[in-house]
């Protein structure tokens, strides 16, 4: 596959980061399928719910073995929402450059997992672009490839390269941009009316949801929801947060919690943020507004070697 040239919409060529340039060990690599149904053991790794991970490293590392307890169980087509790390935020906006700044922070640590995920960690890492505007770009290498920020218009393209003549090896969607509306959230749907909108809802279902790191600011609150491949989704809260202490997980969920269970939930912790009166709460916040500009953020490395 050619690479393509993408400086005229301010996408680069792949690099690697030396930041995410650790590799999974070769034994946690392994993953075989139990005799038990619905159970996956891996060599050298551990299924219980990962920890809050603390850099972008650490994601790649749990997505990995997320996606390959998946493609044991025989599941090729995967779902991956990756929480990105601040680069070039200013004091107005963390993403001044937009979807296509996002992807320069995104590239690498999907490379580094296709490396981690394929049947050779030493390949090249190949990218092809399939909208600029959108900064929608497939990865591929050796046994494995995804694409990064797909939308509702590349839809005919992520199905050609998930149809008949789809390469073995997993094939991830890695931070969809497609909107639904089966929370609610939305008045419209991306995926259309009708029997376009089912067919396209049918398609989509058959990406496994194996990883999920998002970040949400909730009543004063900065949350994180984090979901791995057979494990609940796990909540933590941000607010308290320093280099020295890390979150416990507060409420484990067996579904995607939406906005309201979340809002609900943190308001009735006794003390919390959430549950301060609207004057403290205010007070509070501008406070936060005015401090974290000066501060690291939360989604930076926090491991660096």
């Amino acid at each position: 596959m050619a690479m393509a040239a993408a400086s005229h919409v301010g996408l680069t060529t792949y690099q690697p980061s030396k930041i995410l340039s650790a590799r999974v060990s070769r034994t946690s690599r392994r993953c075989i399928s139990s005799s038990g149904p619905g159970v996956v053991r891996c060599d050298g790794a551990t299924t219980s719910p990962p920890r809050l991970p603390r850099s972008p490293k650490e994601q790649v590392a749990q997505a990995a073995e997320a996606v390959r307890r998946a493609t044991a169980d025989g599941k090729e087509l995967v779902s991956i929402e990756f929480n990105l790390p601040l680069i070039g935020a200013t004091d107005l906006d963390d993403w001044p450059g937009g979807v296509r700044q996002q992807y320069q922070a995104i590239a690498p640590m999907v490379g580094e997992l296709l490396k981690n995920i394929g049947t050779d960690d030493k390949a090249d890492v190949r990218q092809r672009i399939i909208e600029d505007a959108d900064a929608v770009v497939v990865l591929s290498t050796e046994g494995a490839q995804a694409m990064v920020f797909p939308t509702a218009e590349t839809l005919p393209e992520l199905k050609n390269i998930a149809g008949k003549g789809k390469k073995s090896g997993p094939l991830a969607l890695v931070n969809s941009q497609i909107r639904t509306n089966n929370d609610g959230s939305n008045l419209i749907s991306d995926l259309g009316i009708g029997p376009w909108k089912k067919k396209n809802e049918e398609f989509l279902a058959q990406f496994e949801q194996v990883y999920w790191l998002s970040e949400q600011r909730i009543q004063g609150e900065t949350v994180r929801l984090l979901k791995s491949y057979q494990q609940p989704w796990q909540l933590f809260v941000l607010t308290e947060m320093t280099a020295d202490a890390m979150p416990e997980c507060v409420q484990t969920f067996e579904t995607r919690p939406t906005y309201q269970e979340l809002e609900k939930l943190l308001m009735s912790r006794e003390g919390s943020v959430a549950a301060m009166s609207i004057y403290d709460r205010v007070v509070r916040e501008a406070t936060f507004n005015a401090t974290s500009v000066s501060q690291k953020p939360n989604n930076i490395d926090m491991d660096q070697d």
